[in-house]
């Protein structure tokens, strides 16, 4: 089996998805801050692209549709930069499908404009999701409560 790279995860990493998925984009932005301040290079990175992600969806919310793109672009990017240091990694969200949907949300507010990707948002715009244990059946690491 191949080994995956570790990405340290904590409290603040389940409080940031939690309020990304709840459309906080800042406060998800806040959250994931404080451990990207602190964290090895390559997990900086993986938080740094959470970061620059969410700042690119409060761009989007806000209207400033240039932005949004460059946000969106800056964290792609960053996902890009990990994937060729390390490969996949050892972290309890689906970060690839976050990925992928940030990819056609910027793909789709460049063919289309904000204003289409407004009107359409929350078919778009990307939720994390976790990981589950497909043994126990179960969510690998809960949201807050």
């Amino acid at each position: 089996m191949e080994r995956l790279f570790p990405i340290p995860w904590e409290a603040r990493s389940d409080a940031g998805v939690f309020l990304f998925n709840q459309g906080e984009y800042w406060c998800a932005h806040e959250a994931w801050e404080g451990i990207w301040m602190n964290a090895e290079p390559v997990p900086k990175k993986f938080y740094q692209g959470l970061i620059q992600l969410a700042a690119g969806y409060v761009k989007l919310q806000q209207r400033h549709h240039k932005g949004a793109l460059a946000n969106l672009k800056k964290g792609l990017e960053r996902f890009r930069e990990v994937d060729e240091a390390v490969g996949d990694l050892d972290v309890p969200i689906l970060y690839k499908k976050l990925v992928n949907q940030s990819r056609g949300v910027r793909v789709s507010l460049l063919d289309q404009g904000e204003a289409r990707v407004l009107a359409r948002a929350w078919d778009l715009w990307p939720k994390i999701e976790y990981v589950i244990d497909s043994q126990q059946e179960k969510v690998l690491h809960s949201p807050p409560a």
